[in-house]
Formats: structure tokens, C-alpha cells, sequence
């Protein structure tokens, strides 16, 4: 009885022992990034994180004996993740981070639950709405904080624009998941990653090879060790993980899981690249986050519950 209470707790306890991984995989990999692109020009490093995910992925696929082309009626769902989220999140946040603290940067793209209560708000009833409204205004309250002159140096245009692209990151972020909980699979997500990856890696690698072939890339140790870390770990260790714990958990478990993903970079980031924190961003963090929350509960419902949500981040 003892050995079989034990397996059960495990059983139980293993997602969130997933979960917390997944977190610190994706955390760590915002300043670990920004270390990369000293070296790396950004649609460079892009390529090499995707072509080593891609690579990755198709090992474990081939073990598997799983690899096969995507039904056809799941076609759309590979071009919306592969170029929407995959390909322009990707590249949002490799132009992003040398102009903005990987901290913040990590915020700003884990704002995507707003954007996404912001679509589905015509589509709530009365109540959920107005808890919705509440969440928005919360987040957008932090966003302006994050943004403030007081917290960014307005007169350096280059932190406006990589805050701004980040956003923009995060508004495709919430098109593509919108797109994924209305998509009927034919095919299992994980099944698809490769030839989403592709379709990524294909657009990426035209940009590296047309805006950056005649630049010199230092191969520094620290590059090495962050396009190694960026490909099968932040891409497709990740992914991995991210299928786990949605099929173990429900996708508000998953959901409040990844807001443990901005926390860790902030932390992340000020220990590994010394990034300031102060408290104009705490405060600036603690309502973003706060008004993810609120929205991640107020869109939810008993049939969004049973569905698996999967999240692509960048």
C-alpha cells in the first residue's frame, strides 16, 4: 500500500516537477540570449536555434519511429506557428534584446494573455467580462510603468523600438493561441513541431544569408554555449516539456505555470548580466503579471478546461 501511494504522489508531483524545468529552461534563456547576440548577428543566431531545435527534434522523432508528413488539413496551424509565433517571435526577440534589458523583455513578451483577453472580449459574458476589463486595465497599468521615462531612457530610440517590437511579438503570440484552441488536430502537436520549425527556419535563414553573410561572427565560448543552450534546450527540450505537462495538467495549471518563466528571467537577469532592478519595475512586474492572472482566469471555462493548450514561446 505504502509503494503504491508513493508512485501515485510521484505521478502527481512529476508535472509540476516538468513545469518548474520548463520555467527555468525558458527564464534563463532570455539572458542567455542577450549574451549570444553580442557575438551573433540576430538572424544568424535565429537560424542556428532553430536548425538545432529542428535537428533535435527529428532525433527524437526517428527514435520513435514517429516522424511522417502533416496531414493536410493541419497545414494551416504549421504556417500560423512556424512563421506567426516561431519565425517572428524568434526574430522579435534577437533584434529586441540588444536594445532592451532581457529582464523587461521577457515581461513585455509574456504579456500575450492580455492580448489574447483583448480578442475574446466580445465573446465573454457580462461577468467574465468585466473581470477581464479589470485584468487589462491591471496589465496595461504595468506595461505603462515598464515603459515609463522614469524606468527607459526615451531619449534612446532604440529601447522604444525594441519594446514596441516585443509587444508586437506578444499581440502574434495571442493570434497564433487564439488560432490553436479553435484548430482541430488531425495530427499530434508534437508530430507537427518539425515541419513547424521548417517553415521557420526556411524565412530565417534567407534573412541571415541575405543581411548578415558578410559580417564577422565571433565564435566566442559563450556564443557556443548559448546557440547550444538556445537550440535543443530552450527550443526543443522545451517543447518536450511543454507537451508533458499540458497533457498532465489543465491548461490554467499550464498557463499560471509560465508566468514563472518572466519571474525567472528578471531574477536571471540580474544575477547573470547585472541588469538594475528597481522598484518602480517591481512594481511595474507585480501588476503585469497580476493582470495576466486575472485575465488567464476570467477567459477560462468549463470546455476551454478540457481542452489541451499548447504555448509557443519565444
Amino acid at each position: 500500500m505504502t509503494t503504491i501511494r508513493s508512485t501515485l504522489g510521484g505521478a502527481r508531483v512529476r508535472p509540476y516537477l516538468l513545469l518548474l524545468c520548463l520555467g527555468l529552461a525558458w527564464g534563463v534563456h532570455w539572458p542567455v540570449a542577450k549574451i549570444g547576440l553580442r557575438d551573433l548577428p540576430p538572424f544568424t543566431y535565429a537560424t542556428l536555434r532553430v536548425g538545432g531545435g529542428l535537428a533535435v527534434i527529428l532525433v527524437m522523432l526517428a527514435a520513435r519511429r514517429g516522424l511522417s508528413l502533416p496531414d493536410r488539413r493541419d497545414l494551416p496551424v504549421v504556417a500560423s506557428v512556424g512563421l506567426g509565433q516561431m519565425a517572428a517571435g524568434i526574430a522579435a526577440m534577437n533584434l529586441a534584446l540588444p536594445l532592451v534589458a532581457a529582464g523587461r523583455s521577457s515581461i513585455l513578451v509574456y504579456t500575450m494573455p492580455l492580448w489574447v483577453g483583448l480578442f475574446q472580449l466580445s465573446s465573454l459574458r457580462a461577468g467574465g467580462a468585466g473581470r477581464q476589463v479589470a485584468g487589462l486595465l491591471i496589465g496595461l497599468v504595468g506595461i505603462a510603468l515598464l515603459l515609463s521615462p522614469q524606468s527607459i531612457d526615451w531619449a534612446s530610440g532604440g529601447q522604444l523600438f525594441g519594446s514596441a517590437v516585443l509587444l508586437a511579438s506578444a499581440v502574434i503570440w495571442a493570434a497564433t493561441t487564439i488560432h490553436l484552441r479553435h484548430h482541430e488536430w488531425h495530427g499530434t502537436p508534437f508530430n507537427l513541431m518539425p515541419w513547424q520549425l521548417l517553415t521557420a527556419l526556411v524565412p530565417l535563414a534567407i534573412l541571415a544569408f541575405a543581411l548578415e553573410a558578410g559580417r564577422t561572427i565571433h565564435w566566442e565560448p559563450t556564443a557556443v554555449a548559448a546557440v547550444l543552450y538556445s537550440g535543443p534546450i530552450a527550443t526543443a527540450l522545451a517543447f518536450w516539456l511543454t507537451q508533458s505537462v499540458s497533457r498532465s495538467l489543465s491548461p490554467l495549471a499550464v498557463s499560471m505555470g509560465f508566468l514563472m518563466v518572466p519571474v525567472v528571467g528578471l531574477a536571471s537577469s540580474w544575477i547573470m548580466l547585472g541588469e538594475p532592478l528597481t522598484a518602480l519595475d517591481f512594481v511595474g512586474a507585480a501588476a503585469t503579471l497580476a493582470g495576466v492572472v486575472v485575465v488567464s482566469i476570467s477567459i477560462r471555462n468549463p470546455r476551454q478546461e478540457a481542452e489541451t493548450e499548447l504555448a509557443y514561446p519565444a
